[in-house]
């Protein structure tokens, strides 16, 4: 089947009828229930679909149809078996897929941080951080752990993507907020500096990632440390970097 005949016809036999389904409210409400519910299944198995797991459209729509009049041709039990067999495969074919995306991020990552280290301009700290200088004030406040810090920046992967950066104003952040690489890197600055850091995954987002971060990866950040905030003009940081978590905000791992 085409997949456009298939999500037509699914959404079609949902109805359990061959005619007159939109003839009047009661059977708009009915539809609109069954369309819903089928859309709702349709969009998970398509997902599973698309990392290993097939299914047959037919028999989804018959075991739909047979719930409905209440003849189901397997029993609770039955049904429940063949529910969790189907979610432990699932569950191994994620696995198996997110591990060998580690693997591959952090072979890329350790090839990038290797030809990078080559770099006259670069260091490499204790922790693997590495930092280059792209502007230097030789002056101004160097942030504390405790700080909170203005700034522009640019967060990417080792890609060139761009995952966050600030566009038209620079950002609040507190240093207490930050993944661990970004920290340390910004208590090697002072106010006017621009630093250019590559941050191995055991400083930034780990083995796991977070939303929209893959485990394993190294990250590339550019920032400029406007200013080091005072202690009288914290609150009004507060409430903006309030607001920013809100919205976007530098991801940390929780």
């Amino acid at each position: 089947f085409d997949m456009k005949n298939k999500v037509l016809k699914f959404t079609l036999l949902l109805s359990l009828s061959a005619s007159g389904l939109l003839a009047n409210v009661d059977s708009n409400e009915s539809y609109a229930m069954g369309a819903t519910s089928g859309g709702y299944v349709l969009k998970g198995l398509l997902e599973q679909k698309q990392i290993g797991i097939s299914y047959d459209a037919e028999a989804v729509i018959k075991g739909f149809s047979d719930a409905l009049k209440g003849e189901l041709k397997l029993s609770d039990d039955e049904i429940a078996k063949l529910l969790n067999k189907r979610a432990e495969n699932l569950d191994k074919i994620v696995k198996e897929k997110e591990a060998a995306i580690l693997k591959e991020n952090l072979k890329q990552g350790k090839a990038f941080m290797d030809k990078n280290a080559k770099n006259k301009n670069v260091k490499t700290t204790k922790s693997k951080l590495q930092y280059e200088i792209l502007k230097s004030s030789k002056k101004g406040a160097t942030p504390k752990q405790e700080s909170i810090i203005i700034a522009n920046y640019k967060a990417s992967f080792i890609d060139g993507k761009v995952f966050d950066e600030t566009k038209e104003a620079p950002a609040h952040l507190s240093m207490l907020n930050l993944i661990p690489g970004l920290e340390e890197g910004l208590m090697l600055m002072k106010e006017g500096d621009k630093f250019k850091f590559v941050i191995p995954p055991e400083l930034a987002y780990g083995d796991s990632g977070m939303e929209g971060i893959p485990g394993g990866e190294t990250i590339v950040f550019e920032i400029e440390l406007v200013k080091v905030l005072k202690p009288g003009e914290l609150a009004e940081a507060a409430k903006k970097i309030h607001e920013k978590e809100l919205n976007e905000g530098i991801k940390k791992p929780h």
